[in-house]
């Protein structure tokens, strides 16, 4: 009995000794292979994130021309808005200046007879004074 013990034994620490071998040599491959596959299917969904990527950058390069160019029109606009607000002010310049030479001809005459009213009544008053 002890014969067959030992030899269960014995057979039980092979088996075990072969295990362990294996899984330290030879069971590393399956998983070896298992990474290779999924490092594989990274580097493919990364290929394909890549052409997704220029794809996106693409499109984002093309809004922000789109933008540049409707900031440009606004500029534009903006600046033509200026010129004619310019253009408007010295137009009304213009004419409130020729409004107030004309008003300053014919104010001129209309000073001249009113400070002489203004003399004649200022004169009609110190007469009154006086006599008073």
């Amino acid at each position: 009995m002890r014969a067959r013990n030992f030899f269960k034994l014995i057979c039980i620490s092979v088996m075990v000794l072969v295990l362990t071998s294996c899984s330290i040599f030879g069971g590393g491959s399956d998983k070896k292979k298992e990474e290779k596959a999924k490092n594989e299917s990274k580097s493919k969904a990364s290929s394909t994130k890549k052409e997704d990527d220029s794809v996106i950058n693409q499109e984002l390069k093309k809004q922000y021309e789109m933008y540049n160019e409707i900031i440009q029109y606004k500029v534009k606009q903006e600046n033509k808005l200026i010129k004619q607000s310019e253009e408007r002010y010295k137009k009304l310049k213009e004419e409130s200046n020729k409004k107030t030479e004309s008003k300053s001809e014919d104010g001129t005459d209309k000073e001249d007879k009113s400070s002489s009213k203004e003399d004649s009544d200022s004169s009609k008053q110190k007469d009154d004074q006086g006599k008073q």
